[in-house]
């Protein structure tokens, strides 16, 4: 095991049962139990030693085996009972594998098999494949990145994007095409340089300057309508970023941050390790890391066209989300068929501090009340707005207009490549030729990378290696709160004498009742 495939939470691969078998003795005894028990003792081996591969990573300490050995940030270790998914760590990114014990094998899981062109470049190169089913980038390092990464940094940007590479290709085609055309009709008996092709070129500098004139005059034509290009898709990519960014810095952002206001507040009325206040804890606590879940479920049902990709997707299919131990099947149940899960939960919540209310088991039990209901209906509403954004598109009319300018300014770009291609080799000027070529391949990659981008992050909850990992704020979250209800539990006030935190009383509502509305 390389440093760079240091997993969190590793599954030891298939290959291991296979490579640790013994060959076969004439021993006394069953050749196939030997074989068995083999390979159990190396499963085992390796599970031991990627155990303690693991807890190092989570450690912070001066004197290690390896100093560049990578690490990841402590809040995000895997929590157990949870959902499954393999930490990479490497010296540039940190990745997230979220199918459960695929760290890619050839053909992968059904729902989610690879492409048929990136099985075909693993099986015969032996490399990572472009389009892993469930990898996720969760943070690269930019410091290295805006160094010398770029230059081999290919997963996860839009150079893995197999349509600018097939879109670039018919650029080319289209280029070519014209230049055939051009070059021919040019070079014909009745074609205006019909004379310099048999002459191989011409030394008139006259004649040279003024096709150096008319191929500028032509470029011009590119040169302004890519600034009109340029004008427009910078507003039409810069909305979409700053939407981006509200929605996780506003609106995900407040709905995490409504779980862990809830949670202080069950740290500080149940501190305690007894039975009814660790469920009390743990069920808030469930109830928001669902609402999360479900949340990234709901966004991603937003874009999901047909039946194939909605099993894909799992956005209607809660057992994971059952397995995982967020969910009871009587839950799941009522969720089943429900329009709006992610918001239903913060009824839920609600709901449960009303009946500890009831039951007594609150402190000042009608401000805490209306406190939890201000907060479960806050975080409702950041939910509403997430799926408000993401189902709120720019108008049909402007996104067409955009990519139909992008479009023309590149088959423009390529035919006019393409012509002054054929020119300069009628002339023998072949650098004319070379920076048309460069140029073509530049623009294109450039501008339907960005409006590649801009489709990307419409909706970042999706299953695109730099959409968000689920999984991964669920274990941020799930550790933060951890961390409140041990903080709760043991303030640094306790003594080993009186080791209890403190707690308020919890009242029962008292009520006035008017005597006007007695009946007699």
């Amino acid at each position: 095991m390389t440093p760079n495939d240091a997993w969190l939470r590793p599954k030891p691969p298939r290959e291991v049962h296979r490579e640790a078998n013994l060959p076969r003795t004439h021993e006394d005894g069953n050749p196939e139990e030997k074989d068995k028990n083999a390979s159990k003792a190396a499963y085992f081996e390796e599970k031991k030693k990627w155990a303690k591969e693991q807890q190092q990573r989570f450690k912070y300490g001066d004197v290690i085996e390896d100093p560049d050995r990578p690490v990841a940030p402590l809040r995000d270790r895997p929590v157990k009972p949870g959902p499954y998914f393999e930490y990479e760590l490497m010296n540039n990114q940190r990745v997230v594998h979220e199918l459960d014990g695929v760290n890619y094998h050839v053909g992968g899981f059904k729902p989610h098999k690879a492409r048929w062109w990136d099985e075909k470049f693993v099986r015969l190169f032996g490399t990572k494949p472009m389009h892993e089913p469930g990898r996720k980038i969760v943070r690269f390092s930019e410091k290295r990145l805006l160094k010398f990464d770029w230059l081999w940094t290919w997963r996860g940007t839009i150079l893995s994007s197999s349509f600018i590479w097939s879109q670039l290709l018919f650029v080319y085609f289209i280029g070519g095409i014209t230049f055939l055309v051009a070059y021919f009709v040019q070079t014909s008996s009745s074609g205006r340089f019909y004379q310099e092709h048999i002459d191989g070129g011409t030394d008139d500098l006259v004649e040279v300057l003024e096709i150096f004139d008319e191929m500028q005059e032509i470029a011009t034509i590119g040169e302004s309508l890519t600034l009109l290009v340029a004008f427009v898709l910078g507003l039409y990519v810069t909305k979409q970023v700053d939407i981006f960014w509200n929605i996780r810095q506003k609106f995900l952002q407040g709905v995490l941050n409504s779980v862990q206001s809830i949670c202080i507040r069950m740290a500080i009325y149940f501190p305690s390790n007894n039975r009814e206040d660790v469920d009390a804890r743990e069920t808030v606590l469930r109830y928001g890391l669902l609402s999360t879940a479900l949340l990234f479920k709901d966004a991603a049902e937003v874009d999901v066209w047909t039946m194939r990709q909605r099993k894909a997707a799992g956005v209607h299919d809660l057992s994971d989300l059952v397995r995982d131990g967020l969910l009871t099947e009587q839950e799941a149940t009522l969720l089943q068929h429900c329009p709006a899960k992610s918001q239903v939960v913060w009824v839920w919540i609600a709901s449960f501090f009303t009946k500890m209310c009831l039951d007594g088991r609150l402190p000042d039990p009608l401000k805490n009340q209306e406190a939890i209901l201000r907060e479960c209906t806050e975080a409702n509403c950041n939910v509403s707005f997430v799926l408000g954004r993401i189902n709120t598109q720019y108008p049909l009319t402007y996104s067409h207009l955009v990519i139909l300018m992008v479009k023309v300014l590149i088959y423009i770009t390529a035919i006019q490549a393409g012509y002054i291609t054929a020119i300069s080799v009628i002339f023998r000027y072949s650098y004319w030729a070379v920076t048309q070529i460069i140029m073509l391949t530049v623009l294109t990659i450039f501008h339907q990378g960005l409006i590649d981008i801009k489709e990307h992050i419409s909706n970042p909850f999706r299953k695109n290696s730099t959409d968000f990992s689920w999984k991964i704020f669920h274990s941020r979250l799930c550790n933060e709160c951890k961390a409140i209800f041990d903080a709760g539990a043991a303030p640094p006030y306790t003594k080993p004498e009186r080791p209890k935190p403190a707690v308020l009383p919890a009242q029962l509502i008292v009520r006035q009742i008017i005597s006007s509305r007695l009946r007699h």
